[in-house]
């Protein structure tokens, strides 16, 4: 399995995805994978909620190398055994990419149940952060490694009726800039990609809703094609590429925004 332009940008890594049986996880794997790395695929379950083959099957089908790894990332010492466990078969960890996520409740604020929130700060953040914790325990004695979370561009902005979603994203921008403030001596790499409007299953339901999709349409000043205003999850990929690979090797505590211009505005 090769890039499609020869390059293999990260042949001999071993990379630890979250969230990877679907939407941008999955995008993050395949574009992993498709560079050379070992993918480790991490969800709870492995089948891809938009249907197709499991993201570890269609790796191996393309001639990559990849296992499927069950696991809840809210789980602090799963996180801690899966990772260790991945080191001490592959010798080492390159890459820890978190894409599992979660929208959380929407609508009233006066109306979300305070478990309904602590579960979306639980899986959106203190799941990242367990992550991140994992791999740093490897990465520092290393003196290398690349962290790649992924936010969105709503941590940067309100938007009404998604106060959860928003605080959690929010939270997961400044964490990282903190944590890559703490272990950039170790030569860390820590960044954050801050993903716009993206056809993924996750942000399916809000885009059910019609105020909410005009909203981003009008928000959102490019277009792909026609009046395309929607990422497609490679298109995240893409930019978690150059943020796993060593042509970032200067790259750390930022935010990387991909959002077709919304934050521009």
């Amino acid at each position: 399995m090769t890039a499609s332009n020869g390059s293999v940008r990260l042949a001999g890594k071993v990379a630890f995805v979250t969230g990877a049986t679907s939407g941008i996880g999955r995008a993050m794997a395949l574009r992993y994978a498709r560079e050379g790395a070992t993918v480790m695929v991490v969800s709870r379950q492995p089948n891809p909620y938009e249907g197709g083959d499991p993201t570890h099957e269609l790796i191996r089908k393309e001639g990559g190398k990849a296992e499927f790894l069950s696991l809840d990332v809210c789980d602090a010492p799963a996180v801690d055994r899966a990772v260790d466990a991945v080191v001490e078969r592959y010798g080492a960890l390159h890459i820890m990419a978190c894409s599992a996520g979660a929208i959380g409740p929407m609508g009233d604020s006066r109306e979300v149940k305070i478990e309904d929130f602590d579960r979306c700060m639980a899986v959106n953040v203190r799941g990242i952060f367990s992550c991140v914790q994992a791999a740093l325990r490897h990465f520092v004695p290393a003196r290398y490694g690349k962290v790649v979370a992924v936010s969105s561009n709503f941590g940067m902005v309100g938007v009404a009726g998604l106060a959860s979603y928003c605080t959690a994203k929010a939270a997961v921008i400044n964490m990282i800039r903190a944590l890559a403030v703490e272990y950039g001596s170790s030569g860390v790499n820590i960044n954050v990609l801050c993903p716009g409007s993206t056809k993924t299953a996750l942000a399916a339901p809000l885009h059910r809703i019609k105020e909410i999709s005009d909203k981003f349409r009008a928000a959102t000043p490019l277009r792909i094609r026609h009046d395309d205003y929607q990422a497609e999850p490679v298109d995240i990929a893409d930019a978690a590429l150059f943020l796993a690979s060593d042509e970032s090797r200067f790259v750390t505590g930022s935010a990387l925004v991909v959002d077709g211009g919304w934050s521009a505005i």
